[in-house]
């Protein structure tokens, strides 16, 4: 019973410090899929629409290990996203990307488009754009 106890107080601590410090994890297991994707093809058939922002959305590490960018992308830390996602233009159609077009992208699309952001994730991620060019 005493272990009960602690097990509950102590999930209850954890989830109170989450909603307090509002984090939003890109490091656990959870995999979301998302549905909403573009193909390198129709990323840069979407180059010129004036309401796209592209954002690198790679976790620091693989980033800071290649720092190149698509032309006309930002980088910005998905680790820091409650802060900077209330910056994304109003009306704005976001594109997002990382390593793989897979865990972290996906993740960061879900949470913008949760905020009402119009967002797509890249197939394929940055590698895909490289090896398209």
């Amino acid at each position: 019973m005493k272990l009960l106890t602690i097990s509950i107080l102590f999930a209850s601590i954890f989830v109170s410090g989450c909603a307090t410090t509002g984090t939003y994890n890109f490091r656990d297991q959870n995999r979301p899929a998302y549905q909403n994707t573009i193909s390198v093809d129709q990323l840069s058939a979407m180059r010129s629409d004036p309401n796209l922002t592209l954002l690198d959305v790679r976790l620091f590490e693989d980033y800071e290990a290649n720092p190149t960018l698509i032309p006309g992308a930002r980088y910005m830390d998905p680790e820091n996203i409650q802060t900077w996602s209330s910056a994304v233009p109003e009306g704005s159609k976001v594109v997002v990307y990382c390593v793989k077009g897979k865990w972290v992208s996906q993740k960061a699309a879900n949470y913008l488009t949760d905020k009402g952001i119009e967002t797509y994730s890249l197939e394929g991620g940055i590698e895909a754009w490289q090896q398209a060019q």
